[in-house]
């Protein structure tokens, strides 16, 4: 063999063994980036319909932070706290997954056609009342004609509950009353306090927050209002359902836990919020005086979550859904009822509550004190 012919073999021969062994070194890194479990994590985005994050959102929100429930369950999860309206907005555009919220809007717009449906019921009684201080000449609903009633927002569940209880008491909520915005939190209580509004439309972390400053409040209900068993709730839209389930039952099933460790620790799962959210723990009180009053908090939302006998968390009773529906329709909220079952659906219900709950008990009562 001349010199020649000997060189092309050995290259062709070198350039063989070289394409075999990218070859090898590409099936190894295959073969070991299909073996190795991915790290990344899925996006998730959840609209809170409100922009006070207190202690009474410690189960939905710190909790599921804390002990990384959500991150162990391979999620990345977003809060986005803001007013009802704009959360379910969010939602609806696609720029959240979840809207925690009342269900009052989400009744009206799927009257109107639009896909989103409640998936875990958080909540499991009204929770939103029009409240007046003790000191008011206002004693029955009937005195609220003629009076100015401050809410969080014009888009909020509460001015529907509250226009439903009104027309329940036999007066025109249209004509009757005058809903003015007061926003949350402590402008809210000084709009009531310093008489800008005769009654304050609020709910129950708020009562309690109102109730820590020393102010004696009163609160109203009605006949039909006490049957609303269909509180705050998480919403998707119906894509997500179909698309997403998997990442709908492992949210779910984080807030479920929380809902679980607060009311097993509610002084534990109060050190975790103060720990997660530092500016939710009062600066100008000593500890005794803000362990209390966060427990106050805490204790009052614990009274909403709480399970009735043989009910899984998330759960939604048909006959919630229905009471309020009816609700609504009586007080001329909404003109037509939708299809229950296009308002809610349980089928995550049992993955969701597919969880060690007596581990999950243990972890709360080994919390920080």
């Amino acid at each position: 063999m001349n010199m020649l012919a000997f060189l092309r073999t050995s290259r062709s021969f070198a350039l063989t063994m070289l394409s075999c062994l990218l070859i090898v070194a590409l099936s190894s890194y295959q073969a070991q980036a299909q073996s190795k479990p991915s790290t990344a994590k899925e996006k998730v985005t959840i609209a809170i319909g409100t922009e006070v994050l207190d202690a009474s959102q410690v189960n939905n929100t710190s909790l599921p932070t804390y002990t990384k429930c959500w991150e162990k369950e391979g999620l990345d999860v977003t809060l986005q706290p803001t007013n009802s309206t704009t959360a379910m907005q969010a939602v609806l555009s696609g720029q959240a997954d979840f809207v925690n919220m009342g269900p009052a809007a989400a009744i009206i717009a799927r009257s109107k056609g639009a896909p989103i449906k409640a998936v875990y019921l958080n909540m499991r009684h009204n929770f939103q009342f029009p409240v007046v201080l003790d000191s008011s000449p206002i004693k029955t609903l009937a005195d609220f004609k003629g009076k100015t009633i401050g809410v969080a927002s014009y888009g909020a569940q509460m001015v529907q509950i509250f226009r439903g209880m009104l027309s329940e008491a036999g007066l025109n909520p249209d004509k009757d009353v005058t809903f003015v915005e007061t926003g949350t939190g402590a402008q809210a209580i000084s709009a009531l306090v310093h008489g800008k509004v005769d009654i304050w439309g609020t709910w129950d972390s708020q009562i309690a927050t109102a109730e820590n400053q020393g102010i004696k409040l009163r609160r109203f209900s009605s006949p039909f209002a006490e049957k609303l068993n269909f509180g705050g709730s998480y919403f998707v839209r119906d894509d997500m359902i179909s698309k997403r389930p998997r990442v709908i039952e492992k949210t779910l099933r984080c807030v479920a836990m929380g809902s679980l460790t607060a009311l097993t620790n509610p002084q534990g799962a109060l050190k975790v919020h103060w720990q997660v959210f530092p500016l939710t723990k009062p600066s100008s009180l000593d500890d005794a005086t803000a362990i209390r009053q966060g427990l106050h908090i805490i204790n009052t939302r614990n009274d909403f979550l709480k399970l009735e006998p043989g009910v899984q968390w998330g759960e939604i009773p048909a006959s919630a859904v229905a009471n309020m529906v009816a609700f609504m329709k009586a007080g001329n909220v909404i003109q037509t009822s939708p299809k229950l079952e296009d308002l809610y659906t349980n089928q995550f219900i049992a993955a969701i509550n597919d969880f060690d709950h007596p581990k999950v008990i243990a972890a709360a009562k080994a919390l920080p004190q």
